[in-house]
């Protein structure tokens, strides 16, 4: 009877799920978005490396044509897979997904009537819709997912750290890649067809340009990112390394594609140089979004001991 009294006498207990269900709920958008950032990465990279081949295949070199096939079959299962993906989501609107469709449809179908000009723009156009829609997701990404707590981890990454990653993996380098990716194009078709027209010309040397402004920018944000992550994100030594890289690609160009003249050097070679380069950044890009993705895995866990309070006693 006693211990039946101290039970109907005891302080009634409330769980408020509320909470819980908000963290949860923000947890999955931002997972959502980092996947999907991860798989536009794959898509633009699928999308520029098209572009430099449909343009070499339009030059006359016929060397590509076996991968070129495979590679637009990969496009097409990506770009249903991004759109089922998104479906029932509010991570892109129908109108971006019927964008991408309608994009990806002009490029690909029947590229070779088009002149040489109209799948250059095409498929800079696609490129840039991707690059925006990068910049779109991450948005959301830049506040915290959790409020700060009095029992925060020392190791948790500060939202400087987060914030830097992020304009660093979302908008710096995929935009540098982008610019590499139109020397290759350009570049590519320019060598295949043995010389390069007053029009290719301003449009490779814009480009150049453009490329050395931007990677003196990555030199100075490389050097940033190290102060501010330290060796979580060691990766950052690839990029220097391959700056070389990029300096010899851009004076090949310059020596050898430039000027008006003949152009000797091969298609290929340019290609692949290119190519190595973007390989390298987008697999840093990739990477960035990886540690961002870890970031996420470990706030979850610090909420889950630190966050809301399971029960609340009611009187």
């Amino acid at each position: 009877m006693t211990a039946q009294m101290n039970v109907t006498d005891a302080p009634q207990v409330r769980i408020d799920r509320a909470p819980f269900a908000r963290f949860v709920q923000d947890y999955r958008r931002r997972q959502d978005a980092l996947s999907l950032i991860r798989q536009l990465i794959q898509m633009i990279k699928g999308v520029q490396r098209h572009r430099g081949m449909s343009m070499a295949l339009l030059g006359g070199n016929r060397q590509f044509e076996p991968e070129f096939e495979r590679l637009q079959q990969t496009l097409e299962r990506r770009l249903l897979a991004l759109q089922a993906f998104t479906l029932g989501t509010d991570l892109l609107s129908e109108r971006e997904r019927e964008n991408l469709h309608t994009a990806w449809l002009t490029i690909s179908r029947d590229w070779h009537d088009d002149s040489v000009i109209d799948n250059y723009e095409l498929h800079c156009h696609l490129v840039e819709q991707l690059l925006a829609m990068l910049v779109s997701l991450s948005r959301p990404l830049e506040a915290p997912l959790s409020a700060p707590s009095d029992h925060a981890n020392a190791d948790a990454p500060t939202r400087v750290q987060v914030l830097e990653l992020l304009h660093f993996s979302t908008r710096m380098l995929p935009g540098v890649v982008e610019q590499i990716g139109r020397i290759r194009a350009l570049s590519s078709y320019a060598a295949a067809i043995g010389h390069c027209d007053t029009h290719h010309d301003g449009k490779l040397r814009y480009v150049i340009q453009n490329t050395q402004v931007n990677n003196e920018k990555l030199r100075h944000q490389i050097r940033r990112l190290e102060q501010v992550l330290g060796p979580e994100f060691g990766q950052l030594g690839e990029l220097k390394r391959y700056e070389l890289k990029l300096m010899f690609l851009l004076n090949m160009v310059e020596g050898d594609v430039l000027g008006g003249g003949p152009i000797t050097a091969d298609s290929n070679r340019l290609f692949q140089v290119a190519t190595d380069i973007i390989d390298v950044y987008l697999q840093v890009v990739e990477n960035g979004i990886v540690l961002l993705n870890q970031w996420l895995e470990q706030d979850l866990e610090r909420w889950m001991q630190t966050g809301a309070p399971v029960r609340s006693e009611t009187s």
